[in-house]
C-alpha cells in the first residue's frame, strides 16, 4: 500500500509529530487532504539552526531541548503521522509564516519506533508500507490508535 509522506526538516519534524507545531509552511498550495507520514529529512552533520519567536520558543522549547539534551533528534527516518485538514493563506497560527500556504495539521501521531534509513523526497511522496514491517513503527500505540492509523492510511 503506498502512503503519501511529506518530508520536513529537524526541529520541525519533531515538533508537527509531537503535536507542537500545527500549520506547515510551504511555497505551494495542497490539495490533499487526509493522514500522511512525516519524515524528517537526513541532515548533513546531524545540525539545524533554529529562529523561533518568543511565543514560538514558548511552545517548542521543551520538546526541542528534551531531544537535543538526549540525543535523540530522528534523520532520515519515518517519525510519526499527520492530518492535513486544511490549506490556507494567513492563519493566525503563531507557527505561519507571511507570503506562504499553511498546511492546517492535526491528530499527530509520534511513532515509538521511527522507520530509519529512509531517503527523503521533495514535494508529497509516496511510501510503500507494505515494504515495512509496520509493527516497529506502531510498537507502543494503543491498538485502538494502532488500527485507527492503518485505516487511515489504507484510505
Amino acid at each position: 500500500m503506498k502512503v503519501k509522506v511529506l518530508t520536513v526538516k529537524q526541529p520541525w519534524a519533531s515538533l508537527i509529530v509531537h503535536g507542537i507545531k500545527d500549520i506547515e509552511n510551504r511555497t505551494w498550495s495542497t490539495n490533499f487532504r487526509g493522514r500522511m507520514l512525516i519524515h524528517s529529512s537526513g541532515s548533513h552533520g546531524k545540525k539545524f539552526k533554529v529562529n523561533l519567536t518568543d511565543e514560538q520558543a514558548k511552545e517548542a522549547f521543551t520538546t526541542i531541548a528534551k531531544e537535543c539534551m538526549f540525543g535523540c533528534i530522528p534523520f532520515g527516518s519515518i517519525i510519526g503521522s499527520v492530518e492535513v485538514v486544511d490549506c490556507v493563506l494567513n492563519h493566525p497560527s503563531v507557527w505561519a509564516e507571511k507570503g506562504v500556504y499553511h498546511w492546517i495539521l492535526a491528530n499527530p501521531i509520534l511513532f515509538e519506533k521511527p522507520i530509519e534509513n529512509v531517503k527523503g523526497k521533495l514535494g508529497l511522496w509516496n511510501y510503500d508500507w507494505e515494504d515495512t514491517n509496520t509493527s516497529k513503527a506502531i510498537v507502543g500505540i494503543s491498538m485502538d490508535l494502532a488500527d485507527e492509523l492503518n485505516t487511515r492510511l489504507l484510505k
